[in-house]
């Protein structure tokens, strides 16, 4: 199997401030799973794990001693101490939310989606191409200040059991220089994301990931040898929504066999109890048109007008432009049960890199529910609050 590495977009760690909820949160960025050459079967050989132990001097220095208390330190000087810590995609994070907002996170020297079970890592001082990489993030004066650090540091880190997808564990971690930047004690980890447990994939991970990596099977299930090239993964996603049966998903891959023309394949998924395929959307067939859950008169209008407005224009589209998909639709919903009136507004593409087309359904409360009375003109707008129709 080939997968084309250019295809795919290196792993970028974020620690962003959440707007409002006062905490950071932390997410891996990939654009594609090439990491599915080592998954798949006949790949599983070319995935190596490094030594979970490492030493760069010839002299070993006393190990720290990691206190029995939560883990608690310094950022650059200033208190920290973290009240969340997460594992996803091979990067431990610890999280401090309150003042000074600030976090830790370090990228372990191991296959990325493993859980360390019973591992420990020991780097004193960290030095060579095989340690983890430690990046500090603060904020300062309203902006992110990031310090990536790839030696020079002295990090003692144990693991121990797994439990209702938390990882116990304790570290003693240093930073040279100053101001000082220190962590140690004990932790409870939260683990995130997609992840092989004993070898084989955990698909009740909830991540694009695991749609990516059950997208990429699916593409490869009849030669899991032919030359495969990812241009794209487009709009991957996944709900716990309260309204469906059961979590759902979907993911567009824009993909080519070996020189062939590019081709796309619509997913969508539901988790029960793990990840699956559950059906394949044509290219003019609209993720919201198709719900798993068809809502009805007693579901929110938001759903209600969304789902509507998602079949009238998948309707519209195969009528009017019949060689044409549909991409990127988005979906803004405003009703008034007083006034009975309510309007879904849609953002649409013809092609992945097309022009956006926008476009409004004007909808009425009957006693049956809510029903599309008609498509807006470009200069009418609703006025949700008036009940009235008002030019633009």
């Amino acid at each position: 199997m080939n997968i084309d590495k250019k295809s795919i977009i290196q792993i970028v760690i974020l620690v962003t401030l959440v707007a409002g909820a006062g905490v950071y949160y932390l997410t891996t960025q990939e654009g594609g799973l090439g990491f599915l050459a080592e998954m798949l079967p006949g790949g599983e050989e070319k995935q190596s794990a490094p030594s979970t132990t490492a030493t760069s001097a010839p002299a070993k220095p006393a190990e720290p001693e990691i206190p029995a208390q939560p883990a608690k330190g310094q950022v650059a000087g200033n208190s920290f101490v973290p009240e969340a810590a997460m594992l996803e995609g091979g990067v431990l994070a610890f999280v401090q939310s309150k003042e000074p907002q600030s976090a830790i996170l370090i990228r372990l020297a191991a296959p990325k989606w493993e859980t360390p079970v019973g591992k420990k890592f020991k780097y004193a001082p960290a030095a060579g191409a095989n340690v983890p990489i430690v990046t500090v993030s603060r904020m300062e004066g309203g902006e992110m200040k990031q310090q990536a650090v790839t030696d020079k540091y002295t990090l003692v880190l144990e693991f121990d059991q797994e439990k209702d997808r938390r990882l116990a564990g304790k570290l003693s971690l240093a930073l040279a220089g100053e101001p000082k930047t220190t962590l140690a004690g004990t932790f409870e980890a939260e683990i995130k994301g997609f992840r092989f447990v004993d070898g084989k994939p955990d698909l009740s991970s909830d991540s694009t990931d695991t749609l990516e990596y059950l997208a990429l099977k699916e593409l490869l299930k009849d030669d899991p040898d032919k030359q495969v090239e990812v241009v794209a993964f487009r709009d991957g996603r996944y709900t716990t929504d309260a309204a469906e049966k059961n979590r759902v998903g979907y993911l567009e891959v824009e993909y080519r066999v070996g020189q062939g023309n590019a081709e796309v394949k619509r997913f969508q998924f539901v988790k029960n109890p793990e990840w699956k395929i559950q059906n394949t959307l044509a290219l003019n067939e609209i993720d919201e048109a198709h719900p798993q859950m068809i809502p009805g008169p007693k579901d929110a209008p938001a759903r209600v007008l969304a789902y509507l407005a998602a079949k009238r224009l998948e309707t519209d589209v195969k009528k009017k432009s019949p060689t044409k998909g549909v991409y990127g639709a988005s979906f803004v919903t405003r009703q008034n049960a007083k006034n009975k009136i309510g309007v879904a507004e849609i953002g649409y593409k013809l092609e992945p890199n097309g022009e956006v087309i926008k476009v409004a359904y004007l909808f009425r409360l009957k006693p049956n529910g809510w029903t599309l009375e008609r498509e807006l003109s470009t200069k009418e707008k609703v006025n949700v609050e008036s009940g009235k129709i008002e030019k633009r």
